[in-house]
């Protein structure tokens, strides 16, 4: 265990990088897993709402559904009026709003795993440094204990650098797949929906023929 104190600041510093690189994955994988739900079961819930007339109850449902499905049917109900194409740009900036929102903090996995090799490499070059300057210190005759520790420390560096990148890089991964497959689920939301929406319209103006004639 010694070797490890023997990285100084600079080990200890990729320590804490990892430790708040898988704070920070932890974070978003219960993120994601409590906003994954089935869209179509919850489509089927609304829109059986919605054909009873009850959009305060569709929207109520929505309100108390966590995640950017149900944000995304929420303001499609909440605009139900408006032209497909305006929809569609409400809907857009919507799933916009919520995907920059999901992936704010996992960005933070890719930066910690671009910088923790570099600070490994800068460790390494420091305990090089500090190996050579205590063989110089104690020359002609060298204790290599001094020289030695430090050249542990600086693969203790190094190495920690490593391993927290993998696990950055890893962790990034697995949170991008999850998102991607969220992104289908609101790419299928937004087309459910508006279809609902038009046929609804389009039996509210038969409806209205119908009368008129």
């Amino acid at each position: 265990m010694s070797v490890f104190f023997e990285g100084g600041l600079l080990f200890w510093l990729t320590v804490a990088l990892t430790l708040a690189a898988a704070a920070v994955f932890v974070d978003r994988l219960l993120r994601l897993r409590k906003i994954a739900i089935d869209p179509q079961d919850f489509l089927q819930g609304v829109f059986n709402v919605l054909d009873k007339g009850q959009t305060d109850e569709a929207l109520a449902i929505c309100d108390e559904t966590p995640g950017p499905l149900a944000a995304l049917v929420a303001d499609a109900v909440s605009h139900r009026g408006s032209d497909e194409a305006h929809l569609r740009d409400i809907l857009s900036a919507t799933a916009h709003a919520e995907l920059s929102r999901l992936e704010r903090r996992t960005m933070l996995l890719s930066l910690f795993a671009q910088l923790l090799p570099l600070i490994g490499l800068i460790g390494t070059f420091v305990g090089g440094y500090a190996a050579l300057s205590a063989i110089d210190a104690e020359a002609p005759l060298v204790a290599t204990g001094a020289a030695v520790r430090a050249a542990a420390g600086a693969l203790a560096t190094t190495v920690a650098g490593l391993v927290g990148a993998a696990f950055c890089y890893a962790a990034h991964h697995v949170l991008v797949l999850k998102t991607d497959a969220l992104c289908l689920d609101m790419d299928q939301t937004v087309a459910l929906t508006l279809d609902y929406l038009a046929r609804g319209a389009a039996a509210g103006e038969g409806a209205r023929d119908g009368a008129g004639a």
